[in-house]
């Protein structure tokens, strides 16, 4: 893909985040407004994948109020699902972290449209400090990730289900790795806890 063709994607892609926001203020879409964000989410995951696969993928780290990235994070999606309890926990989240606004916020996006899909009832989002690091979680109630997903890890795209193509995982663990501080790197865990359990860990 050259710079061409990764700015025509990016121009489709503003266009059909445009439409949604249009979408979503007409209050009657609700359905269609999903399925436009979904695909304008696969075109930013195939700019990324360009730039990862040229070396030009990068982290911008600022200071970040974490309680309030899950509030507003949880609220888009809230608007989105009104049928689903979307609860937050930030109690044990640090008053400021340091990451990539935008791509943390992409790749939790992401785990957030994938659990609203397949929970029976209710997606919960926290934010909290393990062993000195930030912990991003989403957590459905729905099936739970495929046990050959949790086997083998996410090294390359894997399938979660039949609609996905496993490229939002596989990004997400790229991009919490390229966060460090010292000798420690951001991580990525999958688990299954009453449902798919999703965790990104930045130091």
């Amino acid at each position: 893909m050259n710079n061409l063709y990764a700015a025509v994607v990016h121009d489709v892609a503003n266009q059909l985040a445009e439409l949604s926001l249009r979408l979503g203020a007409r209050g009657d879409a609700q359905k269609e407004m999903v399925t436009v964000m979904n695909a304008a989410r696969r075109l930013s995951e195939m700019l990324l994948v360009h730039r990862q696969a040229s070396e030009l993928l990068s982290v911008n780290p600022c200071s970040v109020n974490a309680s309030d990235f899950v509030a507003i994070l949880a609220a888009e999606y809230r608007e989105l699902f009104p049928n689903l309890v979307i609860e937050t926990h930030d109690e044990q989240a640090p008053s400021m972290a340091f990451f990539d606004d935008a791509l943390v916020r992409m790749a939790l996006a992401n785990s957030m449209l994938n659990a609203c899909r397949v929970a029976r009832s209710k997606v919960k989002l926290s934010a909290y400090e393990r062993d000195k690091m930030l912990v991003l979680e989403v957590a459905d109630d729905g099936p739970g990730y495929p046990d050959t997903l949790l086997a083998h890890g996410i090294a390359t795209p894997s399938p979660v289900s039949k609609r996905g193509t496993g490229l939002g995982l596989f990004l997400a663990k790229k991009i919490a790795e390229l966060h460090h501080l010292n000798d420690r790197h951001g991580s990525v865990e999958l688990c299954n806890e009453g449902g798919a359990v999703f965790r990104m860990i930045l130091p």
